[in-house]
């Protein structure tokens, strides 16, 4: 297997990975881990996996080859192979966001259900319409009808979610994208009495990201940010470094907060404090950033607001951006990690667990 092809495979693998030995010290991490934090895929090295993941979650591992974790609210499904060396047996570790499961699931029963959900609707208004009912026939039909677009709405929210695919990645600079969300809410934000104010720190670098999905995610979070603030407030849009020099998108509000168990739960399906609502909003957002290979933080308090941290990889490191085809770069390509040489080596593997 060529370099290219490599880099092709993990380009559409979004789960992270970690590679221990025999006695579960961290060898090596890569950048995707949402284990290693802010601190970098280096700083796991060396470190014994029970105490980054727990006993708990180790012990799972060994004995059916998975286990679940969440770390920064999000939850993760790890599993784990073993692959036998000549200098001896390592484990591989693979951390896969929960919500990728759960869209993929979304998209097929949104493939399998819509179709005859709208035939069902078609058959319930032709009955209406070819039969003489009674006023509680004409009841029953309405009512079935209601609870048909009831689950088409469903549907939708569901297809947001289980459709969402980012175009070819291009160079996006955070101003633009927070100014042109800004300006977009700026009337209603007004009646509501928010204020909304942009900061980007003059050291703040472009990142690599499609510019309608970033626009969708912002205006969620914005749209949440304002509904949590309903006599008024501020809304901060920032763009700033962090230390490791990654661009970090920030929506900030003052609005009235959530608890350690709300944040918990707020971007699971089906838990919105809206009446009616799927609560889809804030996992959409989190498809947007899983697309992007970024990080999703929330911090809130009761009564304190909430702050949402989007962190964006280096330039180098996200999705490839779309080349004009008279202007296409040949790139040189980035060293190899070290799970690049335990994918293509020669090496036997047995699945952990039973």
């Amino acid at each position: 297997m060529t370099d290219s092809q490599v880099e092709e495979l993990r380009s559409r693998d979004d789960a992270g990975y970690m590679i221990v030995d025999d006695h579960w010290r961290i060898l090596a991490s890569d950048e995707r881990n949402a284990l290693t934090g802010d601190s970098g895929p280096d700083s796991l090295t060396g470190q014994s996996a029970y105490d980054v993941l727990g006993a708990e979650v180790i012990t799972a591992l060994e004995r059916h080859g998975v286990a679940s974790f969440t770390v920064d609210s999000s939850s993760y499904v790890l599993t784990v192979n073993r692959f036998h060396l000549p200098s001896g047996m390592i484990r591989v570790v693979r951390a896969q966001e929960e919500q990728a499961t759960i869209e993929r699931v979304m998209s097929l029963i949104v493939h399998e259900v819509r179709n005859p959900l709208s035939a069902m609707r078609a058959l319930a208004q032709g009955l209406d319409e070819a039969v003489a009912l009674d006023e509680t026939g004409q009841d029953y039909v309405k009512r079935l009808t209601g609870e048909i677009d009831r689950l088409s709405r469903l549907l939708t929210s569901m297809s947001q979610v289980a459709r969402l695919r980012a175009q070819p990645m291009r160079r996006l600079e955070p101003a633009m994208a927070l100014d042109r969300v800004a300006m977009m809410f700026e009337p209603e934000a007004a009646q509501r009495g928010v204020t909304i104010t942009t900061h980007v720190t003059p050291r703040a670098a472009p990142i690599r990201a499609d510019a309608d999905l970033i626009q969708q995610m912002l205006v969620n979070l914005v749209m949440n940010a304002m509904q949590a603030m309903p006599e008024g407030g501020s809304l901060t849009l920032r763009a700033r470094l962090d230390p490791r020099g990654r661009t970090v998108i920030q929506v900030e509000d003052t609005g009235v907060g959530m608890s350690t168990e709300r944040i918990h739960v707020a971007m699971r399906p089906g838990q919105s404090s809206k009446p009616g609502g799927m609560g889809l909003g804030l996992m959409v957002v989190r498809s947007i950033v899983s697309q992007h290979q970024a990080r999703i933080r929330m911090t809130s308090a009761p009564g304190h607001g909430s702050l949402v941290s989007i962190t964006f990889p280096h330039m180098e490191d996200a999705p490839e951006e779309a080349h004009d085809d008279a202007h296409d770069d040949t790139h040189d390509d980035a060293p190899k990690q070290a799970l690049d040489e335990v994918a293509t080596g020669p090496l036997t593997h047995d699945g952990e667990g039973n």
